[in-house]
């Protein structure tokens, strides 16, 4: 792709091996999701894992608030009761793992909760 410098992706992935076919297959695939928000992340994201690359579109208010309403503000982890603004949204099934940024796969973690869980 344009406007990647290449020259750093060399230098940082340079020693490992990597299987064109799966990462062909990787890209078109992560090409196509509507969720994927940065196209030129997709190489940095395969060779290194890191889904800050690819800029994953977050959950719109009215999903936050949907799953606020249906969990009657109580964090899906610990059961505590939280105001709206206390809570993330977080993708019940990872989007690593196929989870869509869907209303049902949205449920509201209090902020202490969910940044411990940081895709795990």
């Amino acid at each position: 792709m344009k406007g990647l410098q290449w020259g750093f992706f060399y230098n940082d992935f340079k020693n490992g091996k990597f299987d064109t076919k799966k990462i062909e297959k990787q890209i078109a695939e992560l090409m196509q999701d509507e969720d994927v928000t940065n196209k030129k992340g997709i190489y940095e994201y395969i060779l290194s894992g890191n889904e800050k690359h690819l800029n994953i579109r977050a959950f719109s208010d009215n999903q936050k608030r949907e799953a606020y309403e249906r969990q009657k503000g109580i964090c899906a982890k610990c059961g505590a009761h939280f105001e709206l603004s206390e809570m993330e949204a977080d993708h019940i099934k990872p989007w690593h793992d196929s989870g869509k940024t869907s209303a049902d796969n949205c449920q509201m973690l209090c902020q202490d909760d969910n940044r411990r869980k940081s895709g795990k």
